[in-house]
């Protein structure tokens, strides 16, 4: 979202020591990997400068800086205060760290989000805003005789409220009846997971797994310089093509679109897609419900003792998992380049499930799997093609009434027999603005071929 500014001067054409130092404090290790954070600084840093304070309100700090709707509630997404509360530690970790030479330091302080720069050691409270001061008005006091008057109005007010909030409740009631609810029912909603899951999560001294992919992620940004940054190692940094950059530029805050320089950056750490954070959730308090503890892990940390001594609820497709993958067996439905393979299909099935997209809207599919391993150990898989399709998969599974619905169909394939302990379950998943809005299962099998 680009923001219109209230006058044509730049702080960028400003000769200011505390711009200067604005921007070595964003150009430091203390913000270079936090592009979001880097942004926040900047911006609060160049409109106070400018003099415009009113840009420096939690609203349009959330909506300029973060993506936010204009009208979006601040009770609801508290990003900006959690964000702020991070800088103020990365400022302080700055100036006694790499800055602790500066003769300026900067200062957010509490309960606001206008920057305070000050000579080192001057207290903030000493030191006047830099370029616009808001003068409150004297608020009239109240007469001495007038305030017990004043706090019993308070109280009945109080009380009003508290009994027209019960009266509504009641009539809520009244007019929507609740059905009862047994203190059974949970337990039997639930109790077809034991089939599925099998002895996963419920074998003593077995522990289970529950385990996250690691996708890599590539930043880009904007730099006043045409040389990569030396602190990242080389190879990690390269210029920006011309062609991406149309692309990729409303990703960014109008400090570093402006940049005459732009850089994509791999990064050296790992960190788990949001489709796949959004599945453990799930999946880590299915489990609960169901007294099968878990213990959260990533798949950089795997290895072959793990398995040894128990099970693992595997997150992720091969893209951006490959523990998913690596000596794992092969089923029915497996993912290829293009989408998910069904090697054996079925009248009415198709050969490739590749995923698709129309105005609006995505199709994509994902897999889930419970498996013996030939190795010893029980494996669950839920995956999709993308990380918003993991997502899909996660809330399926979740789900008793959509979950209960396949588990019928597993179950009626091996009539008067113990429940399968190979399965696997393919599911279509529409997104739409990157979130699962609507899933199925679409075709199953009651035992993964070994």
């Amino acid at each position: 979202m680009k923001e219109v500014a209230s006058t044509p001067v730049s702080v960028t054409s400003i000769a200011d020591p505390r711009w200067e130092l604005a921007q070595r404090v964003a150009d430091s290790s203390n913000f270079r990997n936090c592009p979001k954070l880097r942004a926040f600084f900047l911006y609060i840093c160049e409109n106070t400068l400018l003099g415009r304070i009113e840009n420096v309100r939690e609203q349009h700090i959330g909506t300029r800086v973060f993506g936010r709707a204009r009208d979006y509630n601040l009770n609801e997404d508290n990003i900006v205060r959690v964000e702020a509360r991070e800088l103020r530690k990365r400022l302080e970790s700055y100036f006694s760290g790499d800055g602790r030479n500066e003769p300026l330091t900067i200062e957010v302080p509490k309960g606001g989000y206008v920057p305070v720069f000050k000579p080192r050691g001057q207290a903030a409270a000493d030191v006047a805003q830099p370029a616009v001061v808001v003068r409150a008005e004297p608020k009239p006091r109240l007469p001495a005789r007038q305030r017990p008057m004043l706090a019993a109005i308070i109280v009945l007010l109080s009380a009003a409220v508290l009994w027209l909030a019960v009266e509504n409740w009641r009539l809520h009631s009244r007019l929507n009846p609740q059905p009862a609810v047994r203190a059974s029912g949970p337990a039997e909603d639930y109790s077809f997971y034991g089939e599925l899951l099998g002895k996963l999560g419920a074998t003593p001294n077995r522990e289970t797994l529950l385990v996250l992919s690691n996708p890599k992620v590539v930043l880009y940004y904007g730099s006043a310089s045409n040389r990569p940054n030396p602190a990242v190692p080389p190879g990690h940094t390269i210029p920006a093509p011309k062609e991406l950059q149309s692309s990729f530029d409303e990703a960014l805050n109008n400090m570093d679109r402006n940049q005459p320089f732009h850089f994509l950056r791999s990064t050296r750490e790992d960190y788990t897609g949001m489709g796949e954070a959004v599945t453990a959730y799930y999946v880590g308090r299915l489990m609960q419900s169901l007294q099968r503890p878990v213990r959260l892990t990533q798949g950089r940390f795997l290895s072959w003792d793990h398995v040894q001594k128990g099970d693992l609820i595997l997150l992720g497709g091969p893209q951006i998992n490959d523990w998913t993958y690596r000596n794992i067996v092969k089923s029915n439905f497996n993912f290829s380049d293009n989408g998910i393979e069904n090697v054996k299909p079925l009248p009415g099935e198709q050969k490739q499930y590749v995923p698709h997209a129309i105005p609006g809207d995505v199709t994509d599919y994902g897999i889930i799997r419970m498996a013996a391993s030939q190795y010893g150990f029980n494996m669950l898989l839920m995956a999709g093609c993308s990380s918003a399709g993991t997502a899909g998969v996660g809330e399926f599974f979740s789900s008793p009434e959509k979950m209960r619905a396949a588990y019928n169909r597993i179950r009626a394939a091996a009539p008067g027999q113990p429940f399968p302990a190979n399965w696997e379950v393919l599911i279509r998943v529409n997104v739409r603005d990157a979130l699962p809005v609507e899933t199925s299962a679409i075709a199953l099998r009651p035992s993964a071929r070994n």
